[in-house]
């Protein structure tokens, strides 16, 4: 019966060491990582510190003016409905194409559509211009309903409307 008390001292002692040991190496490893977390956060600062000092920051968001800049066009490029600018090409002419231009800042579309357009100016008095304005609105209207297509999937949306949504949630 000693062997047995004797052993099961032991044991209980092992294990109390072992919870020791346990408990030890978790504070270590705990303080290890506040360390680990207060020298980012310290390179962190220090590299906004130096930003701020060269004038090269926009704010704590870690974005330039130029980076916020493109994702307002890129979504603005998305938000184009194709419907809604082969319309108002077809009726407007080139008005409605450069007001799109200007907000998306997208211009090929619009110049490719007008130079289409002053292109088949002559014809139009065959038909008072009604079927030859529709290859320049059918120009305008694929190349920018490509560039919507494209900064739509960048963005990982599908349709005007989540870009709009993105638009207002974030600007």
């Amino acid at each position: 019966m000693t062997d047995t008390n004797t052993k099961t001292q032991q044991i209980e002692t092992l294990k109390a060491e072992v919870a020791e040991l346990k408990a030890a190496r978790t504070e270590e490893l705990l303080a290890q990582a506040e360390e680990r977390k207060q020298n980012e956060e310290l390179r962190a600062l220090e590299a906004q510190k130096a930003a701020f000092e060269a004038g090269t920051a926009a704010a704590t968001t870690g974005q330039t003016p130029q980076s916020l800049q493109k994702k307002m066009t890129d979504i603005e490029n998305a938000r184009v409905r194709t419907w809604a600018y082969a319309l108002g090409a077809y009726f407007t002419g080139p008005i409605y194409p450069f007001i799109v231009a200007q907000r998306t800042k997208s211009f090929s579309p619009f110049w490719a559509g007008l130079a289409l357009g002053v292109a088949s100016l002559p014809f139009a008095v065959m038909d008072l211009g009604i079927l030859t304005s529709l290859p320049a609105t059918a120009l305008g209207t694929a190349l920018q309903a490509s560039k919507s297509g494209k900064k739509r999937a960048e963005l990982g949306i599908l349709s005007p409307e989540e870009a709009d949504l993105l638009r207002f949630r974030q600007f």
